[in-house]
């Protein structure tokens, strides 16, 4: 029996596989401002569903890695936004403006389900920015 080429890449993309693998930030962000954080996925070897993830900020000084420091919003991701290939998924939030002007950190933590049998993971990402006194439209990535 042949297969052509066609009918394979349509199996493909029936059966996505994709993980999200870092997020990207205003390299300023004005406290106060509305921002969009982007989550970026890629096509992976194995199916990953993406449960959920929260974001977090701090001053540099005070961030500790693996960590969110103050939680700005966590978001439930699930089906409509997992497997997705190479994506990128926004999810804006509101910073607080009594956050002091200087070096900070943006931080994310994922919890994931890997493969067909579900092993849970939590992934963690963070990206240095400035607050400052406008927000860029110019973004830093966490890879």
């Amino acid at each position: 029996m042949r297969f052509s080429v066609a009918a394979v890449a349509a199996t493909l993309a029936a059966t996505a596989q994709a993980r999200i693998y870092g997020i990207s930030v205003p390299e300023t962000i004005k406290p106060g401002d509305k921002v969009d954080l982007k989550i970026i996925s890629q096509g992976y070897i194995q199916r990953v569903d993406d449960i959920a993830i929260a974001f977090g900020y701090n001053s540099k000084a005070a961030a500790y890695p693996d960590t969110l420091g103050n939680l700005l919003d966590s978001f439930y991701l699930g089906p409509d936004e997992s497997n997705l290939g190479q994506a990128v998924i926004v999810k804006s939030v509101t910073f607080p403006d009594s956050i002091a002007t200087g070096e900070g950190v943006v931080s994310a933590g994922l919890y994931s389900l890997y493969g067909v049998s579900k092993g849970p993971t939590l992934s963690n990402y963070n990206v240095t920015i400035t607050f400052g006194d406008s927000t860029s439209t110019t973004y830093k990535n966490s890879f």
